[in-house]
């Protein structure tokens, strides 16, 4: 558009401004209405017309991996775990595939608006994306692709930049490596959540077992030679739960972080027999809070750059006519409105409970409760249950 050859072109400039109007109408539409349907239908339960709303090839060309990450939640709370994942590894590609182009397209970003560019969601979205596919594999029994995810995650959980870290990811992450016996490689992810965690609770680098608040027991086994084998030959029959609970807080209306000493949790039973409960690792609201305050840090370094160059662009189109300049410097600012999508679908807090449990386990009661203990609500979890060696695992949520 800034090719010095085409400045004396009024053909040029219509199709320029043609093409500028277009985009700030293609910009205002990019939350399409069978997202938002799909969204109401899932947190009503109608998971199956939740999932027939949302296709790829309807989808804007902006949206692509939100749909991919909408769709790819829907059908992991139906049960379709390789769909689920066929969504999220699809999704995670096309961002991988947009990261790039997004370089080489960067200078539009200062020009126009960064919500004309595709989502492809906030590091912390695109972290959870990879951990809920390495639930989605260990609901299939496929250990070896669960641990690709988790060293997908702990890729992401070592390139920050300033963006919050994630406790749950990282557990998440261990817990796969263990489970494809890497013991070393869990024990590091097991000694960050202990480090983000900051003392709420503390997660054993051996054995993964959770425990509230901070502890300085040393474990006997950490200086033996071969202490994984005798951390697996000691094994009792355990389950290790991962609890979604809730609606992940909106863009602008996240406010403060909740307090984990208030947050909901859930008590595991096997019939009436009590197993154990959940605990709060990662509440997505102070995910989102604290991404947002460091966008509003980078975008304060951005915002200078990008004024100078929508003026001189401005100050360009003014040499040649005066009134498309003041026209397109007006599209422009008009242009510079925050992009509040976001991946709706994620649950506000994410929890995990590893207890003793029987060893012939076919199922299990969850009683749900809120902060103050008292019940919201119960369901038993007969699927996804499964087991590696003397381990079971399973997920479920309380939308």
């Amino acid at each position: 558009m800034c090719d010095g050859a085409k400045w004396n072109s009024g053909a040029t400039w219509t199709r320029a401004f043609c093409l500028i109007l277009a985009t700030l109408s293609f910009a205002g539409g990019c939350a399409t209405a069978p997202l938002g349907a799909a969204r109401t239908d899932f947190y009503r339960g109608d998971f199956a017309n939740a999932e027939a709303l949302l296709s790829t090839n309807t989808a804007g060309e902006t949206d692509q991996v939100l749909v991919l990450m909408e769709r790819g939640m829907i059908r992991q709370q139906r049960q379709e775990y390789e769909a689920s994942t066929k969504d999220w590894m699809e999704a995670a590609a096309l961002g991988e595939k947009l990261d790039y182009y997004s370089l080489s397209k960067g200078t539009a970003s200062f020009a126009v608006n960064d919500q004309v560019l595709a989502f492809r969601g906030a590091p912390y979205e695109r972290t959870l994306l990879r951990a809920f596919a390495a639930k989605s594999y260990l609901a299939l029994g496929l250990w070896d692709d669960a641990a690709v995810e988790a060293r997908n995650v702990i890729a992401r959980l070592e390139n920050l930049y300033g963006f919050p870290d994630d406790a749950y990811s990282h557990y998440l992450a261990g817990f796969c490596l263990e489970m494809a016996n890497d013991p070393e490689g869990a024990a590091f992810q097991y000694r960050l959540v202990n480090k983000t965690a900051q003392g709420l609770l503390t997660v054993g680098e051996y054995d993964g077992r959770i425990t509230v608040g901070q502890t300085n027991a040393p474990n006997p086994l950490a200086a033996s030679p071969g202490w994984e084998r005798k951390v697996s030959a000691r094994k009792t029959t355990e389950l290790v739960c991962f609890v979604s609970i809730g609606r992940v807080p909106t863009i602008g209306h996240h406010g403060a972080a909740a307090s984990a000493a208030s947050a909901p949790y859930a008590e595991i039973y096997d019939k009436n027999v009590y197993l154990g409960r959940t605990y709060p690792f990662s509440h997505t609201g102070r995910l989102l809070a604290e991404t947002q305050k460091r966008l509003a840090a980078l975008k304060a370094l951005k915002t200078a750059t990008r004024v100078a160059a929508k003026e001189a662009v401005s100050e360009a189109v003014s040499q040649k006519n005066q009134l498309l300049g003041e026209i397109l410097r007006l599209i422009l600012f008009a242009l510079e409105a925050p992009d509040t999508r976001q991946w709706e679908t994620l649950p506000e807090w994410l929890e995990i409970g590893r207890m003793t449990c029987p060893a012939d386990l076919k199922s299990y009661r969850v009683v749900f409760k809120n902060g103050s203990g008292t019940v919201v609500g119960e369901t038993v979890v007969d699927t996804p249950l499964t087991r590696r060696d003397n381990t079971f695992v399973s997920f479920c949520r309380r939308l």
